[in-house]
């Protein structure tokens, strides 16, 4: 059965992998384009029942690939809309450069211990955090019940905040060579 299922797949991709590429750069942005063809594939991957065989199947593959984009530039707004209120509201406090300083050695020590989880954590994190989906669409995309979800966040969380610990913003926080400690 396995092999039956990694065939079909095999012959999907090398079949439609260029035209879902292209539509997705047509569509959306160049640089974001390779991830949502891939994107498009992961899902085919695990829905692979539900691709229709033959000529139906290039139809199917460009719905999917309209919905990656749509959340892609969903997530892109939601990006902008969120560093325009952060923007603003650094402006409004009248941040100093210390301030800034701390704020990006947070960041950064996130993205740094986000980085050394499974693709997994990751994933669910980003639908959740990134996406700001329900855990009901979560779950749909996922291939799983809410209840898993609940799971798999609760579980991400515990990992992500370890990682954090672990990566420590103090090592983000080193006073440059010849500079003052206090």
């Amino acid at each position: 059965m396995a092999d039956i299922h990694d065939r079909r797949f095999d012959e999907l991709y090398a079949q439609h992998f260029r035209e879902v590429l292209a539509y997705c750069m047509r569509r959306g942005q160049v640089d974001d384009a390779y991830d949502a063809a891939n994107e498009v594939f992961a899902i085919a991957w695990r829905r692979i029942a539900d691709v229709p065989r033959g000529d139906a199947a290039r139809p199917w593959l460009f719905v999917v690939a309209k919905r990656v984009l749509y959340r892609q530039r969903r997530g892109s707004r939601r990006f902008r809309r969120l560093a325009e209120r952060v923007g603003s509201e650094r402006q409004a406090e009248g941040s100093d450069p210390a301030t800034i300083v701390v704020q990006r050695a947070e960041y950064d020590a996130v993205v740094e211990a986000a980085s050394h989880l499974s693709a997994r954590d990751r994933e669910v994190l980003k639908l959740a955090a990134w996406e700001g989906l329900p855990h009901r669409e979560i779950a749909e995309i996922l291939g799983c019940s809410i209840e898993a979800v609940d799971q798999r966040l609760h579980r991400a969380k515990q990992r992500l905040a370890k990682q954090f610990h672990a990566v420590g913003i103090r090592r983000h926080l080193r006073p440059a060579a010849g500079g003052e400690q206090s």
